[in-house]
């Protein structure tokens, strides 16, 4: 009975992981080409019994964690080679990839929390979560760009043509996002683009030097094997 239990979690992980192939791209398009009507879809997918939701689309989370996966393979190939190796307990690809998890969740978790606020909900599990996912789905580009753009801005010494691109692939992925999250803010809350651009300038000012202060703390903690 229970090999037949596990024959069946097994057949589910495996049809789950080869769906992410088709899902994926189709998911990550979708946000691209639509965003705004992405994220409502993610808020609106979470009142759909639980087996029914995301049913044309991988779930907000999953797709971060993916990309994150994604973009990890890609960096070692866009990567210049002359970059120092990691260290410590960062030298381990599964640590390393929960450490760009936790440090990437900081985005949708500050703009789920501006969102909140804004719409003056009070800040519970059941109200967070909507928008919480509704932002790993705005995340996801916007990670993308960070990614590839800091991949690229690392071949400074080698070709200055890569690291002006890299910082031209940075510079529109914020455009994107902060534009994105103005829209969304301000058709969410119900509050003018200019009131919303400027709550939405405040987070980010606020958010990206955290993340950067903070990664680089908690990544030399990590990579030197010390305990914080």
């Amino acid at each position: 009975m229970d090999f037949m239990k596990l024959l069946k979690s097994i057949e589910e992980l495996l049809y789950e992981l080869v769906s992410w192939v088709i899902f994926y791209p189709l998911t990550l398009w979708r946000i691209i080409r639509d965003p705004l009507g992405s994220l409502a879809y993610a808020e609106r997918e979470l009142q759909e019994p639980e087996a029914q939701q995301y049913d044309d689309a991988v779930s907000p989370p999953i797709l971060l964690l993916i990309s994150l996966g994604v973009l990890h393979v890609l960096g070692t190939f866009i990567t210049p080679p002359t970059l120092p190796e990691t260290t410590g307990l960062l030298a381990d690809v599964r640590n390393l990839l929960a450490f760009r998890a936790i440090a990437f969740s900081f985005f949708p978790l500050t703009f789920g929390l501006v969102v909140l606020t804004a719409r003056r909900a009070r800040i519970t599990r059941s109200t967070f979560k909507p928008a919480f996912y509704s932002q790993c789905y705005a995340t996801v580009p916007f990670v993308v760009s960070i990614s590839i753009g800091f991949s690229l801005t690392a071949w400074v010494e080698q070709s200055l043509a890569a690291f002006f691109c890299g910082l031209a692939v940075l510079f529109l992925g914020l455009v994107w996002y902060g534009i994105v999250q103005t829209r969304w803010l301000a058709m969410s809350a119900k509050i003018r683009k200019l009131w919303a651009a400027l709550i939405v300038l405040g987070a980010l000012l606020f958010a990206i030097p955290f993340f950067f202060v903070v990664a680089a703390v908690i990544g030399y903690a990590m990579s030197t094997g010390q305990v914080l």
